[in-house]
């Protein structure tokens, strides 16, 4: 299959390079009068060029392919269409996430179809940068894989057991399965700490109470994904488990003193943030941390993660599609150059508003084309600095220069 993609690649390249030349030369296909060698020679040069990676460095990106590299997107369809099209070799999307309701994930063989299509596509980019194919497959009540896929319990029922390698044999399974269909990052493990019986979304999905216990099973997890070859994603910084309120659908409060949020919520970040590839943000207002933005286009919340507990890894944003951010924001192009300058380094614009007024809205192909711009246009007026960028795009590809290769295997 790489084979087959470097020869397509490698003709693409060579239609466009010399359809290039030919305007050029103010001429046309049958009335090109170049010399020869002129064209064999630049020919031979442009595709060593571009099969040598020499494209695929910061140096030779525009803003635009930048601002494509920053975003993790969804698209309608079972297999790569004329819309994933548009988000791979338009857009430049850094990645994608996967949802049983868009695309499907029937089986272990149409999820692999799915991700081979879409890689396929960014192989014969001019800048052949592999994407990110993440999706939720914590365990429990949130799976997006379940037929032809081991379903495991979920984090409360392993934090009971009270067996920290059943965690990290869980993960490992799960990371195995993953990467046999091709996806390369899994949005878990959560390190919520269960600390409020009436919260709304975390519930089964965390370890437990006791945050000592949350984090030693979170390590083991991430032992798990690392030892399967799975990037893993902590999640939901600062902590989502003493709310009230669902961040999909508004912005929940935690009222807490930084003491106890050290001692409780942030603890099993603080433990692990040195084994983390990445950390996930939530859509909550801690005043402890920033008294008036939510966390995740919060500077002062993120500059925290990344000062205070020292983590330097990709900080990646919770759904900007959901009612928690959007509180704050009036559009979610808003939101995303907001993200961008708080210190998010890939921005999920996946998902659907579940509740209020436009339940069900969820963004189009359109709307992730615009959004783009409005990150470019953000750029270019200084309201985003290049510099901030340069550093998101930067983590993005160190990770996928660690952790990914441009053929799924």
């Amino acid at each position: 299959m790489m084979a087959a993609a470097m020869f397509m690649k490698k003709s693409v390249f060579k239609k466009l390079y010399l359809e290039a030349v030919v305007k050029l030369h103010g001429g046309s296909k049958g009335r090109f009068s170049a010399p020869k060698s002129f064209v064999t020679a630049s020919l031979i040069l442009f595709l060593s060029l571009c099969s040598s990676g020499c494209f695929g460095t910061m140096s030779n990106m525009s803003l635009e392919d930048k601002a494509g590299q920053v975003l993790m997107v969804h698209f309608r369809g079972e297999i790569a269409n004329e819309d994933a099209r548009v988000l791979v070799q338009e857009v430049k999307v850094g990645g994608f996430v996967y949802y049983n309701w868009a695309n499907g994930l029937h089986s272990p063989e149409q999820v692999r179809t799915l991700t081979s299509s879409l890689q396929e596509l960014a192989e014969i980019n001019c800048i052949p940068i592999p994407l990110f194919i993440a999706l939720d497959q914590e365990g429990g009540r949130v799976a997006q894989l379940r037929c032809g896929f081991t379903q495991f319990p979920g984090n409360q029922a392993l934090g009971e057991m009270e067996d920290l390698n059943l965690a990290e044999a869980q993960a490992f399974v799960t990371g195995q399965e993953l990467r046999a269909v091709g996806v390369n990052m899994n949005l878990a493990p959560v390190v919520d700490v269960n600390c409020n019986p009436r919260n709304p979304v975390i519930g089964s999905r965390s370890f437990g109470a006791d945050p000592n216990r949350v984090a030693a099973f979170g390590e083991k997890a991430l032992a798990g994904y690392k030892s399967s070859g799975i990037i893993a994603t902590l999640k939901h910084f600062p902590g989502h488990g003493d709310v009230e309120v669902d961040s999909h659908e508004d912005l929940p409060v935690v009222p807490k003193s930084i003491e106890i949020l050290e001692q409780v919520e942030l603890l099993p970040f603080i433990k692990l943030a040195p084994f983390a590839d990445a950390i996930m943000t939530a859509h909550l207002l801690v005043p402890a941390l920033d008294a008036d933005r939510c966390s995740t286009i919060s500077k002062k919340t993120l500059d925290y993660l990344k000062e205070t507990i020292g983590f330097q890894g990709l900080i990646i944003s919770d759904s900007l599609v959901m009612g928690g951010v959007l509180k704050q924001c009036l559009t979610v192009d808003e939101a995303a150059i907001e993200a961008l300058n708080a210190g998010c380094d890939l921005l999920i614009l996946g998902g659907k508003l579940i509740a209020g007024e436009r339940a069900g809205f969820e963004l189009t192909t359109a709307d992730m084309q615009r959004i783009h711009r409005s990150i470019v246009k953000a750029v270019k007026e200084g309201r985003l600095s290049q510099s901030r960028l340069d550093q998101a795009v930067e983590k993005n590809l160190s990770l996928k220069k660690r952790r990914l290769a441009l053929k799924v295997s």
